[in-house]
């Protein structure tokens, strides 16, 4: 008797039985064997078959490939790939009825003609592809000896399947089902999908869960069929596509990522399971781990997926939070500011991740950061010498966050302290005409950074008690000062623009360049003017009177201005003011052009002067 395309032994067997005119346990005796050690493939067993069947060993081969052959406890050979046992042997027996009743039409002696296929043992295999039905339960025990016994199996329901009674639908095949029936009838030859480097068993598994995982996303019932199809769609595409699906999974409403395992919940413990040390799922194992590793904020010693974590990758508000001691509201702002987060990123602390090394230097510095009181002891300052410091740029906080109580860095203050300190020669407590920055400041109405800054250019002398600490000890001579600000006091220029002109104009005369920037001032209401009728293009435009000009030149400079006031070049005045970290006016933060506060160049004029205009 020959065998049919795709049999299996037991059906084999059973029709063999059935032409010899007994069952199978009786045949199984006939042979001096039993039905169970062929069951159980005994080779010896199996042999005498084979012999009493005439079967060719090409064919015994094929026989067996389509059964499964056991290779372990729990393992099985099938189709030249390994698969679990329990993918392969089930007390639920499926098969096609159409399949059944074609081979049994007009047939006086039926059950010898009809044979079950072994891709239908597979679980991974859902359809028959030569009548698109499903493959539907024939019957059920758990007793192999029963379940397997095909031709007394068949007989019993043979009725029924005759009438009808196992009919569904007709049913397309899936891709998914597509590539199975080839990969198993055909093998990795004729797989043209990134899944012939992968084995058979992981992948199904990994279509099925992934799939199921993606309806439950969707809100839909996980329906067996469809997951393999639907998980299938992505894991054929290779890493990226199984990512692209992981994404789907673990993406949160918010934007962030889920940090728990979410829907991959059942992959992952059936992965960390039963198949944590299986090498046929090590490439999926892999993906799985780095794409965790990406998203979950892992600390060093946590374990996933049988490997253990060596370094963090991603923190997260709520894990950084905790290593630092510092509430994650505060961590917010911090990390906001400091470019980790965009302001708009409105992620729960959990999903908040951002990059632990790029971001590990803000984690280290903030425990370290000190409120006003404790710099002012370190450096040795008065709250209003402090105050004085911070509001000419001198000292900057490591953060401008009001809710923030503590934004100094100590080592700021110190290394200030020590250059001024560098700079000072002893003055005795009773030497006459010699005061505190700040007291000088508030006498002269000269900047607290105007008078450093001419300090750092060697035009101020700095004296230093000595029986005084810190900053409030530094001094400088009064009368020195007074003398320095009328010599570099501007000699400004009044306006030669007669009457009324365009703020465009205007702009391009003191060099500001550039479409909206100079009318972004006005707008802010950083500098007056007027917004006019234009008699000749009947538009309104904001136009600058001679008194609008006067306010403009009183409160800013631009190079171009401080060029015509002090015959400097403009390229030496721009080093100028980046040698001395002038910075440009920049009113929250707005781009308004070369602009510059004009009290704040004003201790950099003499500079210019002295160079001679070169």
């Amino acid at each position: 008797m020959e065998p049919v395309d795709r049999e299996t032994l037991p059906s084999l067997f059973s029709r063999m039985a059935i032409l010899n005119g007994t069952d199978a346990a009786n045949f199984a005796l006939d042979l001096g064997t039993t039905f169970r050690r062929i069951l159980e493939q005994d080779e010896e067993a199996v042999a005498i078959f084979a012999e009493r069947a005439g079967l060719s060993a090409t064919q015994l081969a094929e026989l067996l490939s389509w059964t499964g052959e056991r290779i372990g406890d729990v393992r099985m050979r099938f189709r030249k790939e390994v698969f679990v046992s329990r993918a392969l042997r089930n007390p639920i027996i499926r098969g096609c009825p159409h399949w059944v009743r074609e081979h049994a039409a007009d047939q006086p002696h039926p059950l010898r003609r009809i044979a079950l296929r072994g891709d239908w043992l597979c679980r991974g295999v859902d359809i028959c592809h030569r009548h698109h039905h499903l493959l539907v339960p024939l019957w059920s025990s758990s007793r192999p000896i029963e379940r397997d016994d095909i031709g007394a199996r068949l007989a019993e329901i043979l009725p029924d399947l005759r009438a009808g009674s196992f009919d569904c639908g007709r049913i397309d095949p899936t891709d998914y089902d597509l590539w199975l029936d080839k990969r198993l009838s055909r093998g990795i030859a004729a797989d043209d999908t990134w899944l012939a480097s992968q084995p058979v068993f992981p992948t199904i598994t990994l279509c099925e869960f992934i799939g199921a995982a993606l309806l439950r996303k969707q809100g839909e019932a996980p329906d067996d069929r469809r997951a393999k199809a639907t998980g299938f769609t992505f894991v054929s595409q290779g890493p990226d596509g199984i990512r692209a699906s992981l994404d789907i999974l673990m993406r949160s409403q918010d934007g962030g990522h889920i940090v728990n395992h979410g829907e991959l919940g059942p992959l992952l413990r059936h992965v960390n399971g039963s198949y944590l040390d299986d090498d046929a799922f090590a490439v999926f194992r892999e993906i799985l781990r780095g794409y965790c590793l990406e998203i979950w904020p892992l600390a060093p010693g946590d374990e996933l997926l049988g490997h253990t974590v060596t370094e963090r990758r991603l923190h997260s508000l709520t894990t950084a939070s905790k290593e630092i001691g510092i509430g994650p509201a505060v961590l917010d702002d911090f990390l906001t500011e400091a470019g980790a987060f965009a302001p708009s990123d409105a992620r729960a602390d959990a999903r908040k991740t951002f990059n632990a090394k790029a971001w590990q230097h803000v984690l280290d510095e903030i425990p370290t950061l000190v409120g006003p009181i404790a710099l002012r002891k370190a450096i040795g300052a008065t709250l209003a010498e402090l105050n004085g410091l911070k509001a000419d740029g001198v000292l900057v906080p490591r953060t401008n966050i009001a809710t923030i109580k503590s934004p100094w860095r100590i080592a700021d203050g110190q290394a200030l302290l020590k250059e001024l300190e560098a700079y000072a020669q002893p003055v005795a407590l009773d030497e006459p005409g010699w005061e505190t920055i700040q007291l000088v400041h508030k006498r002269l109405d000269f900047p607290v950074g105007g008078i450093i800054a001419a300090i750092r250019a060697g035009f101020l002398r700095l004296g230093k008690r000595p029986d005084v600490f810190g900053y409030h000890g530094l001094v400088v001579e009064a009368t020195e000062v007074s003398s320095f600000k009328a010599k570099t006091a501007p000699k400004r220029k009044p306006s030669t623009t007669p009457g009324e002109v365009t703020a465009a104009a205007f702009a391009r005369s003191v060099g500001i360049r550039g479409k909206g920037k100079f009318r972004a001032l006005i707008e802010g209401g950083y500098t007056p003017a007027m917004f006019v009728l234009n008699p000749t293009t009947k538009r309104r435009d904001w136009r600058m009177s001679r008194d609008d000009i006067a306010a403009f030149e009183a409160s800013y400079t631009t190079p171009s201005m401080l060029s015509a006031e002090t015959g400097a070049h403009l390229n030496t005045i721009r080093a100028v003011l980046q040698s001395e970290r002038v910075q440009p006016f920049r009113p929250n933060g707005l781009d308004v052009g070369p602009l510059y506060l004009r009290n704040a160049v004003e201790p950099v004029v003499a500079l210019l002067k002295s160079q001679g205009g070169k």
